[in-house]
């Protein structure tokens, strides 16, 4: 099965910052700088600065599995 990205975005754990990326390459990144999200519908990206990304950002993506 495949997935189709329907929205690729996250919430900030520190700023509370909500940062959606909605087209390839359109980084976003929260206004503290500790997280940001990248590649639209195309591709999940995720850049953190901690030790892991659930101390960092919650996951709010909607991602749905097509055949």
């Amino acid at each position: 099965m495949n997935k189709k990205i329907l929205v690729n975005k996250i919430k900030c754990k520190k700023c509370g910052d909500v940062i959606e990326s909605t087209y390839t390459h359109d980084y976003k990144q929260c206004s503290c700088g500790s997280c940001a999200v990248d590649g639209g519908h195309e591709y999940l990206r995720r850049s953190f600065n901690g030790s892991t990304p659930e101390e960092c950002y919650e996951d709010l993506s909607i991602v749905k599995e097509v055949q």
